[in-house]
């Protein structure tokens, strides 16, 4: 990233365009910047010329050492695409920052002054977000030796604040329900539900429009009915995803997770678990 937290701020949000953009299909770079005029001026208006020209000698400075091109980076390559994937998006990172030059002063609009902050438009970077999301899966429960299937479903509001370009650390509550289909006396099975909640620390990697989500939760599990005889545990997960653009301060991310919940008492409970999460960071 560019030294300057304003020049970084720009260089993801441009980064992130063109990435999201590569995701679908990018085809005649012309056609491709049209597409994305209209928020690469969103960001680039709010940075001042000066700052728009320091991360270009940046860009390009990085091109060099990649060779000069992407073209020539391409050649000396044999031709290998795949080889070059990171210095072609860096070459169009730049395109997408040249595009803006060309037509910030008649088209940045007068509503969207200059921010001598900018921290980004698709980032959490130095500010406070929301995220909002619902937490399915599918579950394996265990106790004294005896397994049963189910499925497992919540609700999350976790606010959050982004440490850095890279780093959101939030906290927040989640509840739900969980079903599973034990084994009664006669060795039938038969549905059991249970509530179930927690208070989940959640650390996200940001790595352009990919997440990854370490997350730890206090958590308890109360059978239906029987409020008072919840239990206390622990719960570690993982997920692993991709986030969209930021719109109207929206941003909709999706993430498939791993977990392992730990519910001591007479029969300890143990619990694994697969599935999604689909969710908005919202910055207000």
């Amino acid at each position: 990233m560019p030294d300057h937290p304003v020049e970084g701020a720009l260089y993801n949000d441009l980064h992130t365009l063109v990435v999201t953009r590569e995701r679908i299909d990018w085809s005649v770079d012309r056609v491709e910047l049209e597409k994305l005029g209209g928020a690469v001026l969103r960001s680039a208006c709010a940075v001042a010329p000066s700052r728009r020209a320091a991360l270009r000698g940046w860009l390009t400075a990085r091109l060099e050492a990649a060779g000069g091109s992407a073209e020539a980076a391409w050649v000396a390559a044999g031709r290998d695409l795949e080889a070059v994937r990171e210095v072609l998006t860096l070459a169009r990172v730049r395109m997408a920052l040249d595009y803006a030059e060309a037509r910030a002063e008649a088209d940045c609009p007068f509503w969207l002054p200059v921010e001598p902050d900018f921290a980004g438009v698709h980032a959490a970077q130095r500010r406070f977000v929301l995220h909002a999301e619902s937490m399915g899966s599918a579950q394996i429960l265990v106790t004294e030796g005896d397994a049963s299937l189910g499925g497992h479903g919540l609700l999350r509001i976790l606010p959050g604040v982004g440490l850095s370009d890279r780093l959101t650390l939030a906290m927040g509550v989640e509840s739900g329900v969980s079903s599973t289909f034990p084994r009664d006396g006669d060795g039938r099975r038969a549905l059991e539900a249970a509530f179930v909640g927690g208070v989940p620390l959640l650390l996200r990697v940001i790595d352009g429009t990919w997440r990854y989500d370490t997350d730890l939760a206090a958590t308890f599990r109360a059978p239906e009915r029987q409020l008072s005889d919840a239990r206390w545990g622990g719960r570690v997960s993982q997920g692993v995803g991709v986030a969209a653009l930021r719109i109207a301060g929206l941003q909709p991310y999706v993430l498939a997770w791993v977990g392992y919940e730990y519910l001591p008492g007479e029969e300890d409970l143990h619990v694994m678990r697969v599935g999604t999460r689909v969710g908005v960071d919202w910055d207000p």
